[in-house]
Order: structure tokens, then C-alpha cells, then sequence
């Protein structure tokens, strides 16, 4: 059985650009080596992340993921089972202003969540709509 937990958080002040980009990097090859798709952004101090695999491991990460001192105030958008994959892959990125960011990226953002369940899509697609406001309109 497949398993989603989405969530939203604010990065510890402390974190370097550097240490943020390795782990953007991190959850990346590891959540593709762990058969976990989704998606992961970063912006302007916050993480919005949807994961989704085998019941056990999105469990096991979560649990980490929901301590992990690098990031706190860790509130969860959903956490369910699901009857197949709703992301093609995992994606990470970061969102913002500057140059790091390709805008073409919000479109790829918006068709995976129109893959989720219809009934979660307006929250995830807030969300990701807070994370993108001002790119937009640049």
C-alpha cells in the first residue's frame, strides 16, 4: 500500500544556503534510490514537501523528518494512504527571486498536484501558490 504524508515548515535560522542546497541534493538521490516520489521546495525560510511510497518507509522517514533540527513548527498538510503513485518522480528545487529558480518549474509544480486526490488539491496547490507569489508576477 502506498502512503502520502505532506507537510510545511520553517527552516532554523541558522542554516546555511549551502546546507540547504545539500539538503534539496540529499532528499533527492535518496527518496529516488527509496522508490519515494514528490516533491520538495524551498523558499524564503520555509520547506513544503509531499512524499509518497511503501506505507513503512514514508513512516520511518516522516518520523525523522518530523525531528530533524534543521527545520521546526513541522505542520502536516495530509498523511493517508493512496491507491497509487500521484507523482511521476521527486523533484526538489528551490523557489525564489533570483537566479537558482526556473520559472518554467512552476508548471511542472502545478501537473503534479493536479495528479493528487481532487479533494487535496486545493491545499497542496495553496500552499505551493504561497511558495511561488511575487515569481509569478516577476
Amino acid at each position: 500500500m502506498r502512503y502520502a504524508v505532506s507537510y510545511v515548515s520553517s527552516v532554523n535560522p541558522e542554516l546555511t544556503e549551502k546546507e540547504i542546497l545539500e539538503i534539496l541534493n540529499f532528499s533527492r538521490r535518496c527518496n529516488i534510490d527509496h522508490d519515494i516520489t514528490g516533491i520538495l521546495l524551498f523558499s524564503e525560510g520555509n520547506f513544503f514537501q509531499v512524499i509518497e511510497g511503501e506505507k513503512e518507509i514514508i513512516k520511518s522517514l516522516f518520523s525523522r523528518i518530523a525531528i530533524d533540527k534543521r527545520h521546526h513548527n513541522v505542520m502536516v498538510i495530509f498523511e493517508k494512504s493512496v491507491s497509487e503513485n500521484q507523482f511521476d518522480t521527486y523533484i526538489s528545487d528551490f523557489i525564489s527571486l533570483n537566479s537558482r529558480f526556473n520559472s518554467e518549474n512552476i508548471n511542472l509544480y502545478l501537473s503534479q498536484i493536479e495528479k493528487l486526490n481532487p479533494k487535496i488539491q486545493s491545499s497542496v496547490r495553496y500552499i505551493l501558490n504561497k511558495f511561488t507569489e511575487g515569481i509569478k508576477s516577476v
